[in-house]
């Protein structure tokens, strides 16, 4: 569907003209692009590990802890990229705002698309590709030909939290250790409390 009424026509390869099938696929990836860009990349990536990352430079590296290592290379230029996101795109809501010229969808309305993802959105469920996956109905059980997605990300993904295990281990000898450390506690603490992240 194209239009937005409930009567509005349903829009397939077989009841539609060639030329007028390439413009719907057309919308479609458009769409679908604007989705992408604005809530999957800025919104799940960017603005949602904004609060995470200043609690790792207000308190990770202040104090050198020793994590701050792992994580250092994975929060690099994340706030520089933000703060260009924000004064290029977003900053000014009026006509002459640069994402409304790059964008069908317009900073407003991808404000607005942000906030309802935010509204439902659940950190430790949702960063865990595995949850991503199954929640689409794509386990590992499921059998599709060569979707890359998810086999090349699963591999990723072990791989980085193999290599995440691993330094934490080397840090860390018990889950009272974790625990125990005043550093990773406030870390959490900031993390966590709306009033400061």
């Amino acid at each position: 569907q194209l239009e937005r009424t409930d009567d509005a026509r349903v829009y397939t390869k077989n009841s539609c003209g060639e030329n007028e099938w390439i413009a719907v696929k057309c919308q479609v990836t458009a769409a679908d692009s604007n989705m992408h860009q604005w809530v999957g990349h800025l919104g799940k990536t960017h603005f949602t590990m904004e609060p995470h990352l200043i609690a790792i430079y207000n308190t990770l590296k202040q104090a050198k802890h020793p994590l701050y290592t792992f994580l250092r290379q994975t929060t690099r230029d994340t706030l520089l990229l933000n703060w260009g996101a924000r004064h290029m795109s977003l900053v000014n809501y009026g006509p002459n705002a640069y994402a409304d010229y790059q964008s069908s969808v317009g900073v407003g309305q991808a404000m607005q698309l942000i906030e309802k993802m935010w509204s439902r959105y659940s950190f430790f469920e949702k960063t865990s590709l595995p949850n991503e996956l199954a929640s689409r109905g794509f386990t590992e059980d499921v059998q599709i030909p060569a979707y890359l997605y998810r086999e090349d990300g699963m591999k990723l993904w072990n791989a980085i939290g193999g290599f995440a295990t691993d330094f934490v281990d080397e840090v860390f000898d018990s889950d009272e250790a974790v625990a125990s450390d005043e550093v990773v506690q406030e870390w959490a603490k900031e993390t966590t409390d709306p009033d400061r992240g």
